[in-house]
């Protein structure tokens, strides 16, 4: 008899995907919601082992059924395809390219390149179905309920998932290390205040709050220096770019979750942290001076490989360049991007961030035009902190082939395209008829002009 979870979870998985064929979002919630929580690394979830089924791969193939059988439910949007979509297909041409080019395409290199076809197709289905106001809430309520179930998983975590005193092994198989869970974690923290902040009901703002907290624990659990120096970044433009409307509140929200942190900190944290500002510690830090080692080898390997050496090959090409970090991972993902698919794929990257980063400022110039003008310049200002946190934790850790990397990368697109659709949609309501109005009829004698 499998256990209740197993059952719930179980039952869950296949009501969703067969709701993905009445409305292809919920596919895709359901595809966000295993990713996340990786039900086969529990003791629950070994029953569901046993039958060899690939969760992910089924969510992802009922949304993309979804989106055929039931195309008329997917959002309007103008573009169904845009610059930033052709940046990520150039992306992949650089990717596979290299497959061919590159230095050897062995299984480290076949799993990497297949992670990464699949992780870009999955972002650019978000971009298309999160593109309504509607849907793009369910996407970050998914993202809250996700950082609830880890951060609880890190609360009741046993002694034996700490190593050397940082939690490890929580979350899914993207992050399931302390440095990539503390990387995640980090990254999903804005958009939960995000969401705290434009939900209207008390009750949802418990949990939302009890995410956040959950979430900043679980943290600080891990320990992670790259992190908290993303969270540094992210506070400083947090506190900088809060819209004009909320500024006072928002702030006063920032100093209170800054004070609720620092109360769930012990002296291990900040002798860890204290670390960053210690320059004799620094130098002598195993974990820094590796990290610098390997970038100045990795300068080295791009100056030989201009065009990249393949995707997945920089642990085996490492130990060529610098013996002592055989097969060692980079720890920096614009450093990865750049080796593994050469400067054209680099320069595709950054275009792609800062691309995003240009999305969410016109996202918040139009907002007034929108349905719901102060909503939409929140969910810009969380997802502006959440993208800025990310990248900078990910220059100290790998998360080039994460996938909850790209769901922040590609998220302003999907909130620049619902932006556009609702301003168009005010646009397109009819004149009045010129003359008197009859009686009992229309409820305004203006339109709402588009550059307003």
């Amino acid at each position: 008899m499998w256990p209740l979870k197993t059952i719930l979870y179980f039952g869950a998985f296949w009501v969703a995907c067969a709701m993905s064929l009445l409305n292809p979002i919920w596919g895709l919630i359901n595809y966000m919601i295993v990713y996340q929580t990786d039900p086969t690394a529990t003791w629950w979830g070994l029953p569901l082992v046993d039958l060899g089924m690939r969760f992910s791969l089924l969510a992802a193939g009922f949304t993309m059924l979804g989106m055929i059988v039931a195309r008329r439910r997917m959002p309007k949007i103008r573009s169904a395809f845009g610059w930033w979509e052709f940046g990520v297909c150039a992306l992949f041409a650089i990717a596979a390219i290299n497959t061919l080019t590159g230095l050897e395409y062995g299984p480290s290199a076949r799993w990497n390149f297949e992670k990464l076809w699949k992780l870009l197709l999955f972002a650019l289905i978000l971009g298309r179905l999160a593109a309504s106001r509607e849907n793009i809430k369910l996407v970050l309520w998914t993202l809250v309920i996700g950082s609830l179930h880890i951060g609880y998983d890190a609360y009741t975590a046993p002694l034996g998932a700490f190593v050397l005193g940082r939690l490890e092994n929580v979350g899914g198989p993207d992050f399931s290390t302390t440095s990539g869970a503390a990387a995640h974690l980090s990254a999903m923290l804005p958009l939960i205040g995000a969401v705290f902040l434009t939900t209207k009901h008390w009750r949802w703002k418990l949990v939302a709050g009890l995410s956040g907290a959950l979430t900043v624990n679980a943290i600080i659990m891990c320990r992670t220096r790259s992190a908290f120096i993303g969270l540094v970044v992210g506070a400083l433009i947090a506190l900088l770019a809060a819209p004009r409307a909320r500024r006072y509140r928002i702030h006063i929200f920032l100093i209170a979750g800054a004070l609720t942190a620092f109360s769930l900190t012990d002296d291990h944290f900040w002798k860890r942290m204290g670390t960053l500002i210690d320059s004799q510690v620094m130098a002598t830090d195993l974990a820094t001076v590796s990290r610098q080692e390997i970038w100045v080898a990795s300068l080295h390997i791009l100056a030989d490989y201009p065009l990249g050496i393949g995707v997945g090959n920089f642990p085996r090409v490492i130990g060529d360049y610098d013996e002592r970090h055989y097969k060692r991972s980079t720890h920096n993902s614009v450093v990865v991007c750049f080796v593994e698919l050469g400067i054209q794929g680099g320069v595709v990257f950054l275009s792609l961030f800062f691309g995003s980063l240009f999305l969410i400022y016109r996202c918040t110039r139009l907002a007034p035009g929108t349905r719901d003008p102060l909503e939409t310049q929140i969910l810009a200002y969380g997802m502006l902190i959440s993208l800025v946190t990310y990248f900078v934790t990910a220059l100290g850790t790998q998360r080039f082939y994460c996938e909850s990397f790209w769901w922040v990368m590609i998220l302003p697109l999907s909130l620049y395209r619902l932006t556009v659709a609702e301003r168009a949609a005010l646009v397109e309501v009819p004149e009045p008829v010129a003359g008197p109005m009859p009686e009992n009829e229309g409820l305004t004698d203006r339109v709402l002009p588009y550059g307003i």
